[in-house]
């Protein structure tokens, strides 16, 4: 007998992605029966300010840098879209060919290679800063330039762990994560998890669980946030570090996907509630 693959049965799953980078995963959600709520918590924008970006390709045509680490799909789109504004995307490209480029994640690695034609020396195993850490042998970094494109507002587990195994790392800036505006967003947001109309929230980063409770602050203190949560709504970490963000703000993680993609995300919920 063939075992049917567990669905969503028709609850509501949040997605706190970015506006405009939620489609798809509202998409895979309705297509394993579940409906999609579109909650962003998290609202990415470039910066206006390329010296970092223009010092970097520098770097790279100098051949200056050892590692290049993309940790999502839009430190490779900000970056390009800054060096396409410097006029130096060929430069950037051909800089990136005598680097170890390595993208944190298969995503990352397609948007690098079919989108831009970068070639990607290393995919984690698990797709997290965990699983880079882990990827790298005793002593392999250890007085290597590593340059990291990501965002302003990244948490430094990351660049701090990598500083301590000897390397030599430097963050660059080329996009913001900042905060939400809409306020009717907000509020319906917070009045549907009150009223139990959302069944399930997935949280992709640590930053958009913290900004889930910056945006509802104003409509109860973190007490009342913190027991929606972890109430009847079931809650979704991809990977172990936005489960630890969660746990920082009180909050447990219901779900934690072995791989740490969306879709296998949504395959962990529907199997917890198949339970």
């Amino acid at each position: 007998m063939v075992q049917k693959t567990p669905s969503l049965k028709g609850r509501v799953v949040a997605i706190t992605r970015p506006a405009g980078q939620a489609a798809e995963a509202g998409k895979l959600i309705e297509e394993k029966g579940g409906i999609p709520y579109y909650i962003p918590a998290i609202e990415i924008k470039g910066l206006s300010n390329f010296a970092s970006t223009k010092k970097f390709i520098t770097e790279l045509i100098e051949l200056q840098v050892d590692y290049v680490i993309f940790m999502s799909t839009n430190g490779v789109k900000y970056l390009f879209g800054a060096a396409e504004e410097l006029k130096l995307t060929k430069q950037l490209k051909e800089g990136l060919v005598g680097a170890f480029v390595v993208a944190v994640g298969p995503r990352t690695a397609e948007a690098l290679e079919k989108e831009y034609c970068v070639h990607v020396s290393l995919v984690p195993t698990k797709y997290s800063s965990e699983g880079l850490i882990e990827s790298f042998e005793e002593g392999e970094v250890e007085g290597k330039k590593i340059r990291i494109p990501r965002t302003s507002n990244a948490t430094p587990t990351l660049t701090n762990k990598l500083r301590e195994m000897g390397a030599d790392v430097e963050e660059i800036y080329v996009y913001e994560s900042g905060l939400p505006v809409d306020e009717g967003l907000k509020d319906k947001f917070f009045d549907d998890l009150s009223a139990g109309r959302i069944d399930a929230v997935v949280f992709g980063s640590g930053l958009s669980a913290k900004n889930i409770f910056h945006m509802l602050s104003e409509r109860g203190p973190s007490e009342v946030i913190r027991s929606l949560l972890n109430g009847k709504v079931t809650t979704v970490a991809i990977g172990p570090t936005t489960a630890e963000a969660l746990k920082q703000l009180g909050v447990k993680a219901d779900v934690v996907p072995k791989d740490y993609l969306f879709e296998n995300a949504l395959s962990a919920l529907a199997h917890y509630w198949n339970a």
